[in-house]
């Protein structure tokens, strides 16, 4: 599977509300045709996409998102007060339609905020059962989480791409993690590639990665000047939240 050098992280979201079919028009429109986004379940078992627990970002509400039915999701009105917008929580099934339409690539996060395996067994399955639906998107979608639980229940699934999410503030306290469990589940199962925080990385700790992974992405990438960085370590993809930044160059 190629990746693009630059994915939308949630869509356009400096234009607007994120992960919302709106914000991925906007990027769609920009030029990107990689798009990350979050996928969590409702109490009622359906699929939609949200990144926080709560919504109380973008509206009056700070329930947990997982503990609503899709019907009392649906009736959220998000607001950004700063770019003056509104919109709805789309469901997986309404994003996996724009995505067959528009022909473009994707990287599913299953996003895990709760400890309940139950809860994760089932997101697995559930998200599995509605792409079996999108047979043409077989081959442009990549499966991500930071769950150790969700990267063992996802060996069933081995005909999607997978990339195993880690995050850490304390490379050296974590190192021995990443050299030998990360880099023996790296292998055994065949990820596409890691995909780790920017704020812990430099040149050297980017040298040894490409060293011991084949493809390493990057998350939390904000500033131009971070982007640029990334260039210059010829990191393999990096999530932007700007669509201005797909132009950028070293």
């Amino acid at each position: 599977m190629h990746v693009d050098k630059f994915i939308s992280h949630r869509g356009a979201n400096s234009d607007f509300i994120e992960n919302t079919i709106e914000a991925f028009q906007i990027a769609k429109a920009a030029g990107f045709n990689w798009f990350e986004t979050d996928v969590q379940m409702s109490s009622d078992g359906e699929l939609f996409l949200f990144h926080d627990k709560t919504p109380k970002r973008f509206a009056d509400c700070d329930k947990n998102v997982i503990e609503m039915t899709l019907a009392e999701l649906k009736q959220i009105q998000l607001v950004d007060s700063v770019l003056k917008v509104k919109a709805k929580i789309p469901t997986l099934r309404e994003y996996l339609d724009w995505a067959s339409e528009n022909d473009v690539f994707t990287n599913l996060e299953l996003k895990i905020s709760t400890q309940d395996k139950k809860y994760q067994q089932k997101l697995v399955e559930n998200v599995f059962k509605i792409l079996q639906e999108y047979p043409n998107l077989k081959t442009k979608v990549l499966i991500s989480s930071f769950s150790n639980f969700v990267m063992k229940l996802l060996k069933k699934y081995k005909d999607y791409p997978q990339g195993k999410l880690f995050y850490t503030v304390n490379w050296p306290r974590d190192f021995n993690y990443i050299d030998k469990n990360l880099y023996k589940n790296y292998k055994q199962n065949r990820y596409l590639a890691i995909i780790i925080n920017y704020s812990c990385l430099n040149q050297q700790r980017v040298n040894y990665l490409k060293r011991k992974f084949d493809k390493i992405f990057v998350y939390s990438v904000h500033a131009d000047c971070e982007v640029k960085q990334l260039l210059a370590w010829d990191i393999d993809a990096m999530f932007i939240d700007k669509k201005e930044q797909l132009n950028l160059t070293l």
